[in-house]
Order: C-alpha cells, then sequence, then structure tokens
C-alpha cells in the first residue's frame, strides 16, 4: 500500500513512458496508450505538485474532473496557476495539443478487449506523453520541481 509521501510521479512518468514505448514497438498498441495516459497522468501530477500539497494530488484520482480542470486552465493559458510552478511553464503548456485519446476512458480502458487502438493512436499519445515529460525534465533541471 502506498503510504502518503510515497508517490513518486517523476520515476512513474519515465518509467510508464518507457514501458509504452516497447509495448508500441511490439505492436500491443492497446496497452501502449493505456501506459502513455498513465505516463502523461504522473508528469501532469508532478507539474502540479509544486503548488498543491500531497494530499491534494491524491484527491485526484487517476484523472478525476478537478485534475482535468486544473490542467485545462493550464493548457489555455491561465498564466496565474501556471506561475505557481514557472511563469513561463504556463506559456509552453498552453502551446500543447493533447490528443482526446490520450485521456478517453482513462484509467478504465486497461481492462477493455484488444485491437481498439492502431499504431497510429500509440504514436499520438507517445509524442503528447513525451512532450509533458519534456517539460517536467525542463522544470526540474530548471529547479522549480
Amino acid at each position: 500500500m502506498v503510504q502518503n509521501g510515497d508517490e513518486d510521479f517523476y520515476g512513474a512518468a519515465v518509467r510508464h513512458w518507457v514501458d509504452g514505448a516497447i509495448l508500441e514497438e511490439q505492436g500491443e498498441y492497446d496497452s501502449a496508450v493505456c501506459m502513455q495516459g498513465f505516463a502523461a497522468e504522473c508528469a501532469l501530477k508532478k507539474i502540479l505538485e509544486k503548488g498543491r500539497s500531497n494530499e491534494e494530488i491524491r484527491k485526484y484520482g487517476h484523472f478525476g474532473p478537478g485534475l482535468l480542470r486544473d490542467i485545462e486552465m493550464m493548457l489555455l493559458g491561465d498564466i496565474s496557476l501556471a506561475a505557481v510552478i514557472d511563469p513561463a511553464c504556463g506559456l509552453r503548456l498552453s502551446s500543447f495539443s493533447l490528443p482526446e485519446i490520450l485521456f478517453y476512458q482513462h484509467p478504465d480502458r486497461r481492462y477493455f478487449r484488444d485491437g481498439i487502438y492502431s499504431d497510429e493512436d500509440a504514436r499520438e499519445c507517445r509524442n503528447a506523453a513525451e512532450d509533458l515529460l519534456k517539460e517536467m525534465f525542463r522544470l526540474r533541471l530548471d529547479g522549480y520541481i
């Protein structure tokens, strides 16, 4: 059981992205899309963690409405929220175009049957999650997270 404070969103984001890329290479597109959704979720939680307490982050669950709302505000250029993290972060995040498929029915899709997602879907999700991970890396290198 994960205890409060035991979450490692940074490490989990990287691990899920790598797992998704490996699954995509093996033609396991459904699992790859699922892993990239988890990678993106964890990267966003790590980015939001700077301005939120651990308890607030835990309340988001996998990708609850609150996390989506806060992320959409950042992606739509709510500089006041992004400025808690890094003023330039809001500008960069607002330019991201996250495909709907990345979070569609996430995380419940992990139970879906095979054959729903294509190689193009997996590639699109991998690229979008990679963009979020790059932002997470940038914020870490710059000392914000």
